[in-house]
């Protein structure tokens, strides 16, 4: 019985990439002699736009189809609602330039939205999101406490002149903040209001003889999107800086911006990404205002708090879907099977891998598929990162 798989995978090459030679996603993909594109994203699973095959080439839900309840299981069919498709994507990121400002909906909201528009919608599937960090990762993520979003705007007052009297009384302290949540809707919304907001930024900033923080980022982020309009609301939204190893997880309604360095991300399979702003794509900002949560949060709340046993760091968000460890290998161990199927990625180091009579060698970028129920044991000295779906 096959219970390991060797996998090639897909790359996609958007303009946010990196160039090869800095690139994760190339290096992982032997694809650092070509400097003509920028590699952005290593895709492996059975997602049909990017879907992975097997070492004869034949595509992994063709052969996972051909066997579904040894090569798929209960749990992960339960969830995908399919024989032959993983409910969860797992990918390498490489970020050079900064991501559109977005936002990932319910399950039923993402039903309604496909209905309503499916050539934008493509799928009635929610898209939560888990990024773990494998170089220093910047993201915007979330909305920053309020005291931090007036002190921003308190010397912005060609901005604040724009404002409705309900925002701009509120940030010039002429009246207290009487519900967080309903200011930072409302500042959201008028900023995207203002045809020009960046501009205006712009020349306050290039004014100022001392920069905040989120001023030199508006500078930076204007230099790849400028006069965008996004531009002005990420003022409001947390700067993160991930260490390797460290990880947010974006549940529905959770905005959020990546604009810098190599991550492992993991999903729902999904393509519902709700956007408005830092993107020459599609945007849809009514649709984003009215589902956002505009709840305040510091930036030390995003960072996402793992488990670990042993070898064994397992990052396991509040959805079914997918979760994610980390294993450290240095020398020898073996890790218990799931009864979800898995898909892993060798990042760092080289061994090997053995499930029953299977062995294969692992490097950098070797990416396997797993059986459930298959216990792996592994020798040398490697990070390895492997996708599963939580029991249901």
């Amino acid at each position: 019985m096959v219970k390991i798989i060797e996998l090639s995978c897909a790359v996609q090459n958007y303009l946010w990439g990196k160039a090869a030679e800095k690139s994760r996603v190339a290096q992982f993909s032997n694809n650092t002699g070509d400097s003509t594109k920028q590699y952005a994203e290593l895709w492996m699973g059975t997602h049909k736009k990017g879907p992975s095959s097997l070492p004869n080439g034949q595509k992994l839900s063709d052969w996972i189809g051909e066997c579904s309840s040894e090569r798929l299981g209960e749990v992960a069919a339960k969830i995908s609602k399919s024989n032959d498709n993983l409910p969860f994507l797992f990918k390498v990121l490489s970020v050079d330039k900064a991501l559109s400002i977005q936002v990932h909906p319910t399950k039923d909201h993402a039903e309604k939205l496909h209905l309503a528009d499916p050539e934008h919608y493509p799928d009635p599937n929610h898209k939560p999101e888990l990024a773990i960090a494998l170089t220093p990762f910047e993201a915007l993520c979330g909305f920053k406490p309020v005291s931090s979003v007036i002190t921003c705007f308190a010397n912005q007052e060609e901005v604040v002149k724009l404002l409705s009297d309900y925002c701009a009384n509120i940030i010039t302290s002429k009246v207290p903040v009487d519900d967080e949540k309903k200011f930072m809707k409302h500042l959201f919304s008028e900023l995207f209001q203002i045809q020009n907001s960046a501009e205006i930024i712009l020349n306050a900033v290039k004014s100022k003889t001392n920069l905040l923080p989120e001023d030199q980022l508006f500078l930076r982020l204007y230099e790849q999107h400028p006069k965008d309009r996004g531009l002005a609301v990420t003022y409001l939204l947390n700067h993160v800086t991930l260490q390797p190893g460290e990880a947010i997880f974006l549940g529905a309604n959770k905005i959020h911006a990546y604009f810098s360095g190599d991550c492992i991300e993991c999903m729902a399979c999904s393509d519902n990404v709700v956007r408005a702003g830092l993107t020459p794509k599609f945007i849809d900002v009514d649709t984003l205002i009215d589902m956002l949560d505009y709840t305040p949060s510091s930036k030390q709340e995003q960072v996402m708090v793992p488990s670990v046993d042993g070898n064994v760091t397992s990052y396991l968000p509040p959805v079914p879907d997918f979760g994610v460890n980390m294993i450290r290998v240095e020398d020898a161990v073996c890790v218990p099977g799931k009864s979800s199927p898995q898909i892993a990625i060798c990042t760092e180091g080289t061994g090997s891998v053995v499930a029953g009579e299977n062995v294969i060698d692992l490097k950098p970028g070797s990416v396997f598929y797993v059986i459930p129920n298959t216990e792996l044991c592994f020798k040398g000295s490697m990070t390895i990162f492997s996708s599963f779906c939580q029991d249901a």
